[in-house]
């Protein structure tokens, strides 16, 4: 990693291919112009932005890190509003595996949007599937749906508007996270937890479940991440350098969707994390 010690990195990042407002293309270009070297395209269960990510990389002389984020089940641990989301990198988009895992994630996320749609369409909020996927593809997500009811002026604040769609309780089905991170491993990549704090649990429960799951195959943590307070960056960092797993950091960068964040605000270098660059 030394020849890359002085490289900004940002390895968390989304596109229209999900539930970012840029194309792939411009995702790279902002990258590019944000002084960042070295970049990963994580989309929401797809890949389908990384083959216009990579030929833009590639025009830019930037280091593309292909990447996905799935969301896994979070029942394992207890009852509450969680996120356990996986990063996967350096995978193969093409293979069987990452067919298998994209196809079960959007089927699913499908599923869930015409249920979601149709109850707001019974309520009176006045969108509709069609619509939603007219405007933004299949694999649209509550960011998107949101922002339209921001922009009919049900909601003012991203966060109210989530909270409402989530009242709702139209879920998604999720596999478990062993059967993710087997199929990321098969695709050939690396299966890091996004934003552990999202988890809700104490940093003591998270290293005992950690233990655990390096076991089956994780491999590391995203340490830097814009819902990390410094403090628990540095805790979690070294509860990785105690259990020898990778350290990561990304932006989560989502572009109008998430307009406070910015593509490498976290300002972290290479030489700031622990992964194969």
């Amino acid at each position: 990693m030394d020849g890359f010690s002085l490289q900004k990195v940002d390895l968390h990042a989304h596109s229209t291919a999900s539930d970012g407002s840029l194309t792939p293309k411009e995702v790279v270009e902002l990258a590019k112009s944000s002084g960042i070297g070295i970049f990963s395209l994580t989309d929401h269960d797809t890949v389908s932005g990384l083959k216009e990510a990579e030929e833009t990389a590639k025009q830019l002389g930037i280091k593309l890190i292909s990447g996905i984020e799935v969301t896994a089940d979070t029942s394992i641990f207890g009852r509450g509003k969680r996120e356990f989301h996986i990063l996967g990198y350096y995978i193969n988009p093409e293979s069987p595996a990452i067919k298998q895992l994209t196809e079960f994630s959007q089927n699913s996320r499908i599923k869930r949007n015409k249920e979601l749609l149709s109850k707001l369409e019974e309520l009176g909020y006045g969108i509709n599937y069609e619509y939603m996927v007219k405007k933004y593809g299949e694999n649209f997500g509550k960011p998107n749906v949101a922002k339209e009811l921001i922009k009919k002026g049900f909601f003012k604040e991203r966060e109210e508007a989530i909270d409402f769609l989530t009242s709702l309780k139209v879920k998604r089905e999720k596999l478990d996270y062993h059967t993710i991170v087997k199929l990321i491993k098969e695709a050939g990549g690396i299966p890091i937890i996004a934003h552990p704090v999202t988890l809700k649990i104490t940093m003591n429960d998270l290293y005992c479940f950690l233990k655990k799951a390096k076991e089956e195959g994780i491999e590391g943590l995203e340490v830097y991440h814009y819902r990390h307070k410094p403090s628990e960056s540095l805790e979690l960092k070294e509860i990785c350098k105690e259990l020898k797993l990778y350290y990561t950091a990304g932006s989560d960068f989502h572009g109008d969707n998430k307009p406070c964040i910015k593509l490498g605000f976290l300002n972290v270098k290479t030489n700031d994390i622990h992964f194969p660059l």
